[in-house]
Formats: C-alpha cells, structure tokens, sequence
C-alpha cells in the first residue's frame, strides 16, 4: 500500500513537470511569434515615440483646417491640418489615426458652448507629439491665452468657401458661447448661418497655425518649452478654476444676436 502510494506521488511529480516545461516552452513559443511579427509586440498601444515631428508650415496646417472645417468641424479640423503634413512627411501613427474621433468636441463640446473646439483639437496634437505632461499643459495653456487675447480670425482664405464677413473681435475667454456669441452680435448674424461657419473654420485655421509654430519652435528647441503665461493663472488669482470676465454672460451685458431663422 505504502509503495502504490510512492508510486502515484513520482507519477504526479513526473506529469507536472513535463506539463510545466510545456507551458514553460509555450509562453516561450508565443513571445517569439510575436517578437517575430512586425508590429505585433506593440499591438497593446501606441507609444509616445511613435508620433515624430518634423516642422511644419504654419500656412499649409491652415488651409487645411480652414478647408476641412465644414465637414469636420472645429476640433477634428484643427486635428487634420496639423496631421495630414505630418502623415505625408513622417508617417507612422499619422497615416492611421482617426481623425474624426475628437469630431463630438464641437461648438464647444457636442454643442454646448463650453471650451472652443479648436483648443481641444489643438490640445490633442500637442499630448500626442510632445509626450510630457507638463510640456504639454505648458503649451495648452499659452494657446488658451492666445485664443482669449487675440483678434480673431487672423486667418483670411483667397477665396471664401462659404461667405464674406466683416467682423474680428477679442473673445477675453477660451469658452465657445462668448466667443461666437461676441462675433455673432458684433457682425449681427444668426449662429446657424454661413457667415457664422465661416468665421468658425477661419478661427480653426488661425488655431492650426498657431499650434504648428509652437510645435516648430519647441522642436528646433530640442523638445525644450518655456511658457509664456503662468499655468492655473486663474485658480492663483481666484481660489478656483473659472474665468475673470463671468460678467459678460451672466449680467446685463449677455451678448444678443438675430434669432436663428426657421
């Protein structure tokens, strides 16, 4: 009895070491067919490394968010001006990323007039290039500051796609409501109108361009960036993450454009 015993407990220790060295050459076997198929060590995710720079022209990003817009809108368009030069001078993840998946960040996030389309497109390009964290908001920041303090749009296409306007203004705000809601009441035009989309596609253009310069400059720098402005300027000044001029909309001074006609 006591050698039927032995006996079963060789067996047992013989089976798991012969089923353990089969796993062992398994998990051995499938890291070299990954390793020896292209790409498919990396399938888990994209790296950082992977989204290369090489300067890009400022006024090529532009037309090409400019012309993209009434498709894509503000956030996929400013996205495509920065990577389609890309795509086509560096390759790799450019060629493939899918573009319209940031489309639902429009007017102001699907619609609701919170953060300008353009700046989380923007936002977008420079997370995914830069690969720092604190580089990254550094330069968000200063676009956000560069929306706010800048009239716009700067840019102006030969030819319009969609209408003439007349009308810069200064938002003083990243926000999408004021921002167009100014414009709108200073060019005295609906938000459903050509010359309301038409602004916005210039705006996204303006956007494009300045991102590529930030991006050329911080490239020439050797992956260095120093801000402009002080990051969470407005939480130093005010104890919480907000805005300086909450007047202009919560107030007398709401901004009051035509009604969007039928």
């Amino acid at each position: 009895m006591e050698t039927e015993k032995m006996l079963d407990a060789e067996m047992s220790r013989r089976s798991l070491l012969i089923n353990g060295g089969k796993c062992v050459v398994g998990v051995a076997g499938i890291a070299a067919l990954v390793s020896a198929v292209p790409g498919l060590a990396e399938a888990k995710g994209t790296s950082y490394e992977k989204f290369q720079y090489k300067k890009v022209n400022p006024e090529e990003a532009a037309k090409i968010a400019y012309e993209n817009y009434f498709d894509l809108w503000c956030a996929s368009t400013v996205l495509k001006g920065i990577f389609d030069p890309l795509a086509k001078n560096v390759g790799g993840p450019y060629k493939t990323f899918p573009i319209e998946s940031i489309r639902w960040a429009h007017g102001g996030y699907a619609g609701w007039g919170t953060l300008c389309g353009t700046l989380i497109g923007a936002g977008n390009a420079i997370g995914l290039i830069t690969g720092n964290i604190e580089t990254a908001e550094a330069m968000t920041n200063d676009l956000a500051f560069y929306y706010a303090n800048t009239v716009m749009p700067v840019y102006k296409p030969a030819k319009a796609i969609k209408a003439e306007i007349k009308t810069t203004t200064k938002a003083d705000t990243p926000v999408c409501h004021i921002s167009v809601g100014k414009w709108m009441k200073a060019e005295n035009v609906a938000f459903l109108t050509n010359e309301r989309a038409e602004r916005c596609a210039r705006v996204a253009a303006t956007i494009a361009s300045k991102t590529v310069e930030m991006l050329n400059a911080w490239h020439a720098a050797g992956g260095k960036y120093t801000p402009v402005n002080k990051p969470l300027a407005n939480v130093l000044n005010n104890g919480i993450t907000s805005q300086n001029n909450c007047v202009e909309c919560h107030g007398t001074n709401v901004p009051t454009p035509p009604a969007a006609k039928s």
